[in-house]
């Protein structure tokens, strides 16, 4: 009896100062974080699927429905976007149609359309070439505007052409610098389209860099282009990268090929119509040795088979410069595969004076000439 009381308070003692459990249900705190780890974790598991085990694509399809007319589109998705913010610089160049009576408006067709055109400068300049516009008789349209040419200016050397619509605060392109292009470089054009506000788009590759369009060159036109690989483009079209310069506008030579002006001289055009100054005259023919095969010389060749080498009375003919002299440099910056005798003139203005260093019978010569 003894025992059986001794035991019971010692089971009371034990019950007594028993320690009570750390388990606690799982609080919303906790839960809520299990749940963001899952969700990571299934994301994370998903770019790697779609990644590197499912086949993957650069392309993004798209349609554009406006009044009736689907374009389909298959053009990489930065490209559309870059495409789109330049919207605001690229013009549609149209002949001048006269306008419907009954609705008092002006339509165009597809065979209205003429070309492009971009802006280069706030104040209402335009840049087309005159494959697309010789004289002031044409109308530009800019987003939802049609616009009367106010005026025009030309030049000789490139083909470039800049007309002048009644307009301010527009949104001037972007320039890329030629010496930062590489072969196989992907572009895009955006153009105007009749009968709709949207563009079109396209795409092409950077499949030459230096084109030369003969192999007898003239200081006073353009001695190279850009060679693309698409062979059909719109006269004028602008031709982008990636990050959304300029590269070139397109000018066609007659032989099937989409060439573009490059940025290179065309900013130099620009900033003469700014500046309200002429490129610089030099008057000589040459053979570019640097970008022709088989010449251990470099530099350019004075020469030509047919023409006079140098043209007369230019400053080149004033200075003494003759046929056969082999000009290496101007003004110390020496002449080679990227840097053409025409292209280091042309960052040059009328009535600057340069030095030209020359090969004449195996001994230098330094000329001075008045440009």
């Amino acid at each position: 009896m003894l025992d059986n009381k001794i035991s019971n308070r010692t089971e009371d003692r034990h019950k007594h100062f028993e320690r009570p459990t750390t388990q606690r249900p799982p609080s919303m705190f906790n839960l809520t974080l299990w749940a963001i780890f899952v969700s990571l974790a299934a994301g994370f598991g998903g770019y790697l699927l779609a990644n590197y085990i499912l086949p993957s694509s650069n392309t993004n399809y798209f349609s554009v429905d406006n009044l009736g007319r689907n374009i389909n589109v298959d053009i990489d998705q930065p490209m559309v976007d870059i495409g789109n913010q330049h919207q605001k610089s690229i013009a549609g160049v149209y002949k001048k149609v006269a306008t419907a009576t009954s609705i008092g408006q002006t339509i165009f067709s597809q065979e209205d359309f003429l070309g492009g055109a971009v802006v280069v400068t706030s104040d209402g300049w335009l840049m087309t070439t005159d494959q697309v516009a010789s004289s002031e008789n044409v109308s530009v349209v800019l987003g939802d505007k049609i616009y009367p040419v106010d005026d025009l200016a030309k030049d000789e050397f490139s083909g470039l052409v800049f007309l002048k619509i009644h307009e301010n605060f527009l949104q001037p392109i972007n320039f890329q610098l030629t010496e930062d292009l590489k072969i196989g470089e992907k572009l895009f054009t955006s153009a105007d389209v009749p009968n709709s506000y949207d563009h079109s788009f396209a795409s092409s590759y950077l499949s030459n860099i230096h084109y030369a369009p003969d192999k007898y060159l003239f200081t006073d036109l353009i001695d190279y282009y850009i060679k693309i690989s698409d062979p059909a483009g719109t006269y004028a079209s602008p031709y982008f990268n990636l990050k959304g310069d300029l590269v070139g506008l397109v000018y066609y030579n007659g032989d099937d090929q989409t060439l573009l002006i490059p940025a290179e001289y065309i900013k130099q055009s620009i900033k003469n119509l700014l500046n309200n100054t002429e490129r610089p005259k030099f008057g000589v023919r040459y053979v570019d040795l640097d970008n022709n095969s088989g010449f251990e010389s470099k530099g350019s060749l004075v020469y030509h088979p047919q023409l006079v080498a140098v043209a007369y009375n230019s400053p080149a003919n004033k200075a003494g410069i003759k046929t056969n002299d082999q000009i290496v440099a101007v003004n110390n910056d020496a002449i080679s595969g990227y840097r053409t005798l025409t292209s280091i003139m042309q960052n040059y203005r009328l009535g600057d004076k340069v030095i030209v260093k020359v090969l004449r019978d195996g001994e230098e010569q330094d000329i001075e000439v008045s440009l």
